[in-house]
């Protein structure tokens, strides 16, 4: 009996070896959120298609999971900066706020991975204020292009969580107007 205890005890040990959780700084955290999610949301607020190009890296590659699709480059940045034009001439206006989940880090800390979801929300014609009208479920990967984050690999789908699940996130970011 007590050689099995100091076996299973040695093969505990031997599992959590090498298996260190990488934590991720605040500042790291904090220079993610001002690079891309706060310049996202008011590209998003302002229908400024430049400035929501300026927040992805050139060779971008964009999968919209629930249609399987796959957009790279500037045929996407051309194709969602369209998006935000289109929602403009309809006199809509649009939000988007996000709540992080999850993020990683490389230790060279120049590539990131996040995960989380996102709330779409929009006023359209004759309704008082911004309505929740989806949500979806999303992994990125950033890197950093002259020490600024930049996405390069956007991937979501659509996701059916209520706006309490939202809301109560740890990290959360959206706009206040």
């Amino acid at each position: 009996m007590k050689q099995l205890l100091t076996i299973l005890l040695l093969c505990c040990a031997f599992s959590s070896f090498g298996q260190q959780k990488n934590i991720v700084s605040n500042e790291t955290i904090e220079a993610i959120r001002d690079d891309v999610w706060i310049p996202f949301m008011e590209a998003y607020a302002e229908f400024d298609s430049d400035k929501l190009k300026s927040i992805h890296s050139k060779d971008i590659v964009r999968i919209t999971i629930d249609q399987n699709q796959i957009e790279t480059g500037e045929n996407y940045l051309e194709n969602f900066g369209g998006f935000l034009q289109h929602m403009k001439q309809g006199g809509n206006e649009v939000a988007i706020a996000f709540a992080i989940q999850s993020t990683a880090i490389d230790e060279g800390g120049a590539l990131a991975y996040q995960t989380g979801y996102y709330r779409y929300s929009s006023k359209r014609n004759g309704e008082e204020k911004l309505i929740p009208r989806g949500y979806g479920y999303f992994n990125v990967a950033l890197k950093k292009e002259n020490e600024i984050w930049k996405l390069w690999l956007d991937s979501d789908k659509q996701t059916d969580i209520s706006d309490e699940d939202f809301q109560a996130q740890e990290i959360l970011y959206e706009l206040m107007k």
